[in-house]
Order: structure tokens, then sequence, then C-alpha cells
């Protein structure tokens, strides 16, 4: 029988289940006195993360679900899954978070089918400020993927799922030369497991997730993962533009960087890639009210060598249309009222098939 507490917390519905751990709907007990750690956190909407019991015996998993929780301690920003403290109960580890009920950026692409250019210019000015700051702090995601981008109903995006993260600061958990992370995002020296890896990976990471957010596609299509690594080890990626043709010349520019197969090709850091998001937003008109009215604006062509901090509040607007088309498809994915993007050929198609039926309708009627 499933438990229905967990130390001061009360355990709902699943949320998700993975590989080594389950996240429950929960709230702050109200049957008995708890905890004022948790007397703080009554009547919010919670996410518990519960490591798996049949992996609960095993050290070196234990060990890095202890990880996530002090990385996630650390990692105090907008950007990122909120921490509100864990344990064990019963040899049962787990940990509370925050709560977010705007699905996944990986749930959009599926149901959307993709994201529009404006849309993705924010996620990616978002992603790259929770980038930066774990980035400041010594951590390596390893696993930065559309499904593990949560967004909030006004589109806020939350980086989570820190499982298989490097802490710099302190002993990796992952053996020499073991590759780790998901296949279709891996950079070329997370593949071979190169022992001394940066942020960039992360940035190798962040432009397949821009090409697929714009696309529908993942970057290479390799069948299997031994045709993957192969693809991302030595084949050019396609250019988003092949694919999408009305992105802006920036854009495209920057994902082909960011798919570098060399680090030092790649951009310098996330913040650098967030200038860039911010050039975009500023040229293109994508500001919400226009930053070209403040005094502070600084240069196009300064973007990217004098970015904004990890988290500047000024800077959300300058992408806000994008923002607000993101929150529209969250909405509608929401609301189940999915109408996913018909293909231009196809609309002509019908259109043309359409005026076709009508002129044999009227040469038949003059009979």
């Amino acid at each position: 029988m499933p438990r229905l507490y967990l130390a001061d917390f009360k355990l709902g519905s699943v949320l998700g289940v993975g590989t080594v751990g389950t996240i429950f709907d929960g709230h702050v007990r109200t049957d008995t006195e708890v905890s004022p750690s948790a007397t703080g956190l009554a009547g919010q909407d919670l996410a518990i993360k519960i490591l798996h019991p049949n992996v609960s015996s095993d050290e070196l998993i234990q060990a890095r679900f202890r990880r996530e929780m002090l990385i996630l301690e650390r990692l105090e920003h907008p950007n990122i899954i909120g921490y509100f403290g864990g344990g064990s109960e019963d040899n049962q580890l787990f940990y509370v978070m925050q709560r977010v009920d705007g699905g996944t950026i990986k749930d959009l692409i599926v149901q959307s089918g993709s994201l529009s250019w404006p849309a993705v210019v924010d996620v990616a000015r978002q992603v790259c400020s929770a980038l930066q700051c774990a980035h400041n702090h010594g951590v390596i995601h390893r696993d930065l993927k559309p499904g593990n981008l949560f967004l909030t109903r006004d589109a806020e995006v939350k980086l989570g799922d820190f499982g298989i993260a490097r802490d710099q600061h302190s002993a990796d958990l992952t053996h020499q030369g073991l590759t780790v992370g998901t296949h279709a995002y891996m950079a070329p020296e997370q593949i071979t497991g190169d022992e001394v890896i940066s942020g960039k990976i992360d940035l190798y990471a962040l432009g397949c997730c821009m090409f697929e957010m714009l696309s529908g596609q993942k970057v290479f299509l390799g069948e299997n993962f031994a045709q993957l690594f192969e693809q991302h080890l030595r084949t050019p990626p396609r250019r988003i533009s092949s694919l999408v043709p009305d992105v802006p010349r920036e854009l495209d520019e920057i994902i082909n960087r960011c798919l570098e197969k060399r680090p030092e090709d790649r951009p310098f850091n996330a913040r650098a890639i967030q200038g860039v998001m911010l050039t975009i937003g500023e040229k293109y008109g994508l500001s919400q009210p226009p930053v070209a009215s403040s005094p502070h604006a600084v240069a196009a062509k300064d973007r990217e060598e004098l970015a904004p901090e990890p988290h500047d509040v000024a800077a959300e607007s300058v992408t806000g249309i994008g923002r607000e088309q993101l929150a529209e498809q969250i909405r509608i994915r929401q609301q189940g009222d999915i109408n996913p993007t018909v293909p231009a050929w196809k609309l002509a198609l019908v259109a043309g098939l359409l005026i076709l039926v009508l002129g044999i309708a009227a040469l038949l009627a003059q009979r």
C-alpha cells in the first residue's frame, strides 16, 4: 500500500517517475504538529521527490541523491526549481521543491509541434540565466533537455533535475570514462567521457534544445545511440534556417556556434548567449515596453560582451513578446485546445482541391 505521509508532508498524486525517483504532489500536513521549517510552507503546492525503494540501498545512488539536494540548496535563482529542504524518514530519502504547473518544453513540442522563434528567444534567455548561475557555483548540469525545462503558467522557465550534475567543488561521483547524459543532447566531449569538462557541454545541449524547439526535430536523427554518438562527434549539424527559413540570422548563427564540435569554438559562456538573445529582442522589436526608450540601453554591437548579470529583471521586457507567445501556447495546451500548425503546402493543397470542386460543381450546374 502506498504511503500517504512522509515526515511533515502529505503525499498526493504522482507527478512524474524517473530512473531513481518518483515525484509526488504534496502539502504540509494539517493533522499533526509539524516542524517550524514546514510551517512556513503551509498552504503551498509542493513537489516531493522520493528515492525509489528498490534502489535506496545503493550507496552511489544515495550519494547522488544527496548531492542533488546540496546543489539545489546552493542554486537559488528564479529560473531554477526552488528547493525547500529534504531528509530521510524510515530510511526513505526525499526532498521538497517548488511545484510548477505549466508542464515542460517537451510537452509543448509534443503537442504543438514547435515554438515560435520569439518564444524560443525568451526561453533561451531564461535558460542562460539559470545556467550562468549554476556555472558560477561550479555546477555543470549535464542533462539539459526539453523535458528538464519546466514551466509556470505565466511562462517562467525553471531548470530542474540536477540528478547527474557535476559539482566541481567536490568529488565526481561518475567513474572516469563513463558516459552520462541523454544521447540526443550530449556534447562530443561528454560522449567520449573526457575527465575535464566545462559548462560548455551545457551550451551544446542548449543549442540542441533551441534547434528542437524551433523545428520540432532533434539535431541528429540516428536510429540508435551508436549512430547518434557518431553524428555528434563527426557530422556537421543542419542549419536551423534550412528547416525554419524565417528565423533571424543571429539566432541561426548562435545555434550553430553552440553546436560546434570543439568546446573552444562555442560561445564563451551562457551569459554571452543571453546577450545575443537580448540583441535579437531589441533588433526585432520583441520588447515590452521598447527598451530603446531606456537611457541605460546598451548598443547592440556591444551586447554580447556586456550582457547583464545572470538574472536581470530589466532584461525580461526585452523579449517580452516571446514570453507572451510562450504563455499562450501553455494556456492552449492546458485547455486541451491544441491546434498544431498546419504546414503551408497542406493548406495550399486543400485550397486548390476546394477550388477544383467548386469549379466542377459550377460546370455541372450550367448543364
